[in-house]
């Protein structure tokens, strides 16, 4: 099934960088390492990859930031191999754009199961993307990045974004949004989208200062920042 399917495997422990390259390759994956930092420019900055496993340690390599610019530089499946056990810090690298992740111990079978879900669901549901000056947005894996940052959105805050970088161009009424991101305009009170447009634009700010990603237009609309 993943005949020629250009694989990179990040792990700072050769030994078990060569297991996994040993296992994925008798399933006919083509398989690149790195195993040292100075490795890194050869095996990743020149090439690109269907698939990419990372070590979430390994040294000189933030991995939520990597995993951000790899989704920008094309669109591999990325599984992060972790031993932390820590909820919020696994939701956090799918926030990123990992596809998924194995906490150890855990078996090889493992990671090409995860490796053959994800791609068959990518098969299933076409990933849409959309872009906006340094914004990215997946609405297929919900992830969004600013600047190369990873953005921690809340559902509601991803919802208001998706809206508006969708139809860049075309200014939106608080009434509209509010119906959009909530369900219905019965209880809009005025306030509520404001303040989740308020709550979103801190957040791209910190991410990126120097840049203005959404205004308001009119007195009661809203629309990306040209």
């Amino acid at each position: 099934m993943f005949s020629q399917f250009n694989t990179l495997i990040i792990h700072s422990n050769s030994q078990f960088n060569n297991q996994i390259k040993t296992y994925l390759e008798d399933k006919e994956y083509l398989c690149n390492q790195i195993s040292q930092f100075k490795e890194f420019a050869d095996y990743y900055e020149n090439h690109t990859y269907d698939c990419i496993i990372i070590e979430d340690e390994f040294p000189r390599i933030k991995t939520k930031e990597f995993i951000v610019q790899a989704k920008l530089k094309g669109q591999p499946i990325i599984i992060v191999l972790t031993d932390t056990l820590s909820p919020d810090y696994l939701e956090s690298l799918l926030n990123a754009g990992a596809d998924d992740y194995l906490v150890e111990p855990y078996d090889l079978k493992d990671l090409d199961t995860k490796i053959q879900s994800v791609y068959k669901n990518g098969i299933l549901r076409p990933r849409r993307i959309y872009r906006f000056k340094d914004i990215v947005v997946d609405t297929t894996s919900r992830t969004c990045s600013c600047n190369g940052k990873p953005l921690n959105l809340t559902k509601n805050e991803f919802k208001l974004l998706t809206i508006l970088i969708s139809h860049p161009y075309q200014p939106f009424s608080i009434s509209y949004l509010f119906e959009q991101v909530w369900g219905s305009s019965i209880y809009e009170d005025g306030t509520s989208i404001p303040a989740l447009v308020s709550n979103l634009i801190m957040k791209l700010r910190l991410a990126n200062n120097e840049e203005e990603y959404i205004k308001r237009f009119g007195r009661d609309n809203y629309k990306m920042a040209f």
